[in-house]
């Protein structure tokens, strides 16, 4: 009865919301995050079907933003702005692949009719009107004469990037999704973290290469007219892409996003320092040196900060990370040993009694001692978990979009780092190089203790 009332114990502890969720985490932590695959699109469906009936249309956008199904995504879409038009972002918030699944024209008319200010939109329907030039110049070094004459010759595309360059606010509506994550998983607690951060980690960016292709086309253009002694002219486009690039910054609700353009800026003003070196305009030289290299500085930190391998924070979430995995480990090696001991006891007394000492022994150790170790690993388990738990927590709690996801981002990160060490190359064999060495040393223990009995039996009889 005591050992009924351990295991118990140890059950409760797991059968915990708590436990559920480090449970959820920690299991999907060792399959890489692809348990998604299997019990994301059940979960998700069960959440549609119960926010059809209720006409929620916040769950039906937050399906309709993570499902990996275009169709049903496509249906949901509807759903959703015909119950509240307000929802019309989530448009240009769902990531479509380059050839399939790409945003329909109509759905971003619609946007663009509905949020006309923002750069979003125009970018969005300027990477579907791209075509294979402007994907195949994205990934080039570098470009030259004929590669901007391409370029001028699409014009829709053109026509486009000059729009969502003239606009006066970017926003690609991640705030706006990073909010409605925040408020389902605050109803629908027992979600699994990775089925919640689904959508978030595949929302829409506008493309930023072609961003990059169309503000070398911008400078290109601008050293042509300084060429021609149309300095004005040259300043205006310039000042245009940095005037963008900063816009861009203010407005952007992911890192990457920052880092394109800050990049961007930092092109335009080099370019007009090179145009106020040459006019003699020393203060105007100056003030864009220290303009590109603070945009210099800013880039290099974001860069480094968001750097999940090297983060201080992951550090730590990585050493909070090995204990928890630890003692989940210890769990599942403890469960199992209490199982087969009693087992063996309740079911095969007689067979037991008549076994050798040794193999007795075992199975009495495994029933006595292993439900004490798995109600300890179980409470070790779930403080382990605390951080992790705490970061969600805050999370949801938090109105920022901003800043309060990176710890969330480095917690999920630092939980898979320890089983991806585990599989890589080097670390597999170090480990079967250890369990090698161990078990030889092993084999040699029980050879020479077995050589020793002998020798000391035969000591005995002579």
């Amino acid at each position: 009865m005591f050992t009924a009332a351990v295991l118990a114990a140890a059950a409760m502890l797991l059968g915990l919301p708590e436990g559920r969720e480090a449970i959820r985490t920690v299991r999907a932590s060792w399959q890489s995050y692809q348990e998604w695959m299997v019990s994301g699109p059940r979960s998700l469906e069960e959440l549609a079907a119960r926010a059809e009936k209720q006409n929620d249309a916040n769950t039906l956008a937050f399906v309709a933003l993570s499902t990996r199904d275009p169709n049903r995504a496509e249906a949901l879409t509807e759903r959703v702005v015909a119950l509240d038009p307000q929802f019309i972002w989530i448009y240009g918030s769902r990531h479509h692949g380059p050839d399939a699944d790409p945003p329909r024209e109509e759905r971003l008319a619609r946007l663009q009719a509905a949020d006309p200010d923002n750069t979003a939109p125009y970018l969005l329907e300027a990477y579907a009107a791209a075509g294979p030039r402007v994907e195949q110049l994205s990934h080039g070094l570098g470009m030259k004469d004929a590669d901007f004459e391409a370029l001028e010759s699409n014009a829709k595309w053109m026509g486009l990037m000059d729009r969502a360059f003239r606009a006066p606010r970017y926003d690609s509506y991640f705030d706006k999704h990073c909010q409605l994550t925040r408020a389902v998983w605050n109803r629908e607690k027992n979600l699994s973290p990775m089925v919640v951060l689904s959508g978030l980690w595949t929302h829409a960016i506008p493309s930023l290469l072609s961003l990059r292709v169309f503000s070398e086309a911008k400078i290109h253009e601008a050293q042509k007219a300084r060429a021609a002694g149309d300095l004005k002219r040259a300043e205006s486009l310039l000042n245009q892409v940095d005037e963008f690039g900063i816009r861009m910054a203010d407005g952007s609700g992911t890192d990457i996003e920052k880092l394109i353009a800050w990049s961007l800026s930092q092109g335009a003003d080099k370019e007009l320092t090179a145009l106020y070196s040459s006019a003699g305009r020393t203060g105007d030289e100056k003030r864009a040196t220290a303009r590109r290299d603070q945009m210099a500085q800013r880039f290099k930190e974001q860069r480094l900060a968001n750097n999940p391998s090297r983060g201080s924070r992951t550090q730590a979430f990585r050493k909070e990370a090995m204990l928890v995995e630890g003692f989940g480990i210890l769990c599942i090696v403890a469960a199992f040993a209490a199982l087969a001991g009693i087992l063996v006891l309740e079911l095969w007394p007689c067979k037991i009694q008549d076994a050798k000492p040794i193999w007795r022994r075992v199975a009495c150790w495994a029933a006595d001692y292993a439900p004490a170790i798995l109600l300890i690993s179980c409470g070790a388990f779930l403080v382990s978990f605390l951080p992790f738990q705490r970061v969600f927590q805050e999370y949801r709690a938090s109105k920022s979009a901003l800043f309060d996801r990176e710890p969330l981002m480095e917690a999920m990160w630092g939980l898979l780092e320890v089983p991806r060490y585990l599989t890589d190359t080097n670390a597999a064999v170090s480990i079967w190089t250890f369990i090698t060495i161990a078990l030889s040393a092993l084999l040699v223990f029980v050879l020479a203790r077995g050589f020793y009995r002998m020798r000391r039996t035969v000591a005995e009889s002579a």
